[in-house]
């Protein structure tokens, strides 16, 4: 379902709050199973609590991101990364535009520039597009991977006690944390990039 621009921007909003609060729970999480598996075994609560905190983020901005996806597939991917004309129509007008602000506040006339003036100075700009384009479609499978590993931490952590289990698994509950952590970093950090060169 293709979305209008005014609810599109609101559910983009909701999930730049929710990747926020993922990747803080995330990361919480992460310091916290450090010190719970260094020995400090009080800490069972937290990290049990912070790994269902940091699961339901997770899982809350993967399905509102799910939900706006066909937007941004149509009008950024679409509409403007995936075309070139638009990519460099929009470039050289902010370029002109850039040159006539920059004379203006020198109390001199707007520079003529030619299209081939122009058009040298956004060079590269498509190859650009192409690459976060990239970037972003990778970052839904990568947040997938995640999600998975947010999942099976908090599971790790409901079901495993260490006095009564041992410490064996721990490396795997460590690296579980961590790779579900890097993925929310990862998708936050994407995620701005996108946002940077076009919002919905």
């Amino acid at each position: 379902m293709i979305l209008d621009a005014e609810p599109a921007r609101w559910l983009l909003v909701l999930h730049t709050a929710l990747g926020v609060a993922a990747v803080g729970a995330s990361t919480h999480l992460c310091l916290w199973l450090r010190k719970y598996l260094r020995g400090a075994r009080n800490k069972r609560r937290a990290v049990r609590r912070f790994a269902v905190i940091a699961l339901s983020l997770h899982a809350s901005a993967f399905l509102v991101g799910n939900v706006a996806y066909p937007t941004y597939k149509t009008r950024v991917r679409a509409e403007y990364l995936d075309s070139p004309d638009a990519l460099e129509a929009d470039a050289i007008a902010r370029v002109r535009q850039a040159a006539a602000m920059r004379a203006r506040s020198l109390g001199r006339p707007a520079p003529t520039m030619t299209d081939a003036e122009a058009a040298r100075e956004v060079t590269g700009v498509t190859a650009g597009a192409e690459r976060i384009a990239r970037w972003f479609d990778s970052k839904e499978h990568w947040v997938a991977v995640g999600l998975v590993l947010a999942l099976a931490v908090a599971a790790m952590v409901r079901a495993w006690d260490p006095e009564r289990d041992g410490d064996a698994p721990a490396p795997f509950l460590m690296l579980a944390a961590l790779g579900a952590c890097g993925t929310v970093w990862y998708a936050a950090v994407v995620g701005v990039l996108t946002a940077s060169w076009r919002a919905i």
